[in-house]
């Protein structure tokens, strides 16, 4: 039996046992020194809520496993392993469809083009990734969508502009929401989160930030934005729209942004607008790839450019540094070797604009999980929200409105 199938397993449980199932949710084995780490909870307290959780058949204690020094510990587990994880990033550069475990292990991604909007096309190459991975949609416990715009998590999107229509395409699929025919798809429970937050949580839980209890992840890929993740969870806002750096303002006579203010800083720094730049001054087109090869191969003119596109992020960046006073910034490592020449730039950005204590305090560096970056997100959204443990909790402000159910 899964955890989700079995959620009112939780019900009756003493909170102790309950923080247990969810440290144990991912489907690792755990001693009872991590459980313990991990809940910041007395020894005495987890060894009695596993004592009565295994009475319960619920979670299973294996042999100890050999030690080169020391007593070997024995291990602890779920009875019953989860299920899978479908994640769908419907983003404005391009879709990923991809299959990972519980515990982040990643089985399957595959890339989509940006006009996939019509339901079969996504669905299409959500069936790809499953075949990728070699199940079927039953070995599948629910699914996890990434969308562009404020965070769908803890209910709808409100009216604001960045709700918007320009939106709409992303979350609306042939009129009806996207979680609704996702849902329906696989017959299984659907979860929406904003697309960057889940790449800032993936790289802030399974990342080389991990050690980091604040982190600042920048996404340039799929547009200029950003997810905070606080303590190991998301800090989404009182609009959930914390981290949309994109939409800064910079110039009083910019231009009209989609969002309805004027002069919006990814106007001008974004990598679609650098990408155009270059092709003008070079007279041929450039993409995403070709800043990747580029930068590896030391062409001074490009990493020149990245440089400076990374000082004009930074100099914006400066400025939340000196108000969170963040312990660790992350780059958008899909932009292979690119990315740590405008992480550079953005670390003598915040050198030259926040104070010397501050820039000191703070690691700034490319990420570690390229591509996996959304999908092992979703994999540390489900833990750190409990969604496998206790699904039904609070259900009305976790599901996006309509979204599918099994």
């Amino acid at each position: 039996m899964s955890m989700t199938a079995g959620a009112g397993l939780d019900n009756g449980f003493t909170g102790t046992e309950r923080a247990v199932l969810r440290a144990l949710s991912d489907g690792r084995r755990r001693t009872v020194a991590e459980v313990c780490a991990e809940l910041s909870a007395a020894r005495s307290s987890v060894v009695h809520a596993l004592s009565g959780l295994q009475a319960a058949d619920v979670v299973v204690e294996h042999p100890a496993e050999r030690s080169a020094r020391g007593r070997p510990a024995r291990g602890w587990s779920l009875a019953a392993s989860p299920g899978l994880l479908a994640v769908v990033v419907a983003a404005a550069h391009g879709f990923l469809a991809g299959m990972v475990r519980p515990d982040g292990e990643v089985l399957a991604a595959v890339h989509g083009t940006a006009d996939l909007t019509p339901p079969a096309a996504v669905l299409e190459l959500l069936d790809r990734a499953i075949a990728q991975a070699e199940i079927s949609a039953r070995h599948i416990e629910l699914a996890v969508l990434g969308l562009p715009g404020p965070s769908l998590f803890a209910g709808t999107a409100g009216p604001g502009p960045l709700g918007g229509s320009h939106l709409r395409r992303f979350r609306d699929w042939a009129g009806r929401p996207a979680a609704d025919i996702v849902g329906e798809h696989l017959n299984r429970p659907v979860f929406c989160e904003n697309d960057a937050n889940l790449a800032a949580l993936g790289e802030a839980v399974y990342g080389k930030s991990a050690a980091a209890d604040s982190v600042l992840h920048v996404s340039l890929t799929h547009g200029t934005g950003a997810g905070l993740v606080i303590g190991g969870k998301l800090h989404r806002g009182g609009s959930r729209l914390a981290g949309e750096i994109g939409h800064l303002h910079v110039d009083d006579g910019g231009q009209l942004c989609e969002c309805g203010a004027r002069g919006c800083f990814w106007q001008t720094t974004s990598i679609p607008a650098l990408l155009s730049e270059l092709a003008t001054a070079h007279g041929r087109t450039f993409s995403v790839s070709d800043l990747d090869a580029a930068a590896a191969a030391g062409e001074l003119e490009i990493i020149r450019a990245l440089r400076g596109f990374g000082r004009s992020l930074g100099r914006r960046i400066a400025d939340f540094v000196v108000f969170l006073d963040p312990q660790a910034i992350v780059v958008d490592s899909t932009l292979g070797a690119a990315s740590h020449v405008i992480a550079d730039g953005i670390r003598e950005a915040v050198d030259q604009y926040t104070p010397p204590q501050l820039a000191a305090s703070v690691q700034i560096s490319s990420g570690s999980l390229g591509v996996s970056a959304h999908l092992k997100g979703a994999a540390a959204l489900v833990r750190t929200e409990n969604l496998l443990v206790d699904p039904g909790h609070g259900s009305a402000a976790r599901r996006p409105s309509g979204a599918g159910l099994s």
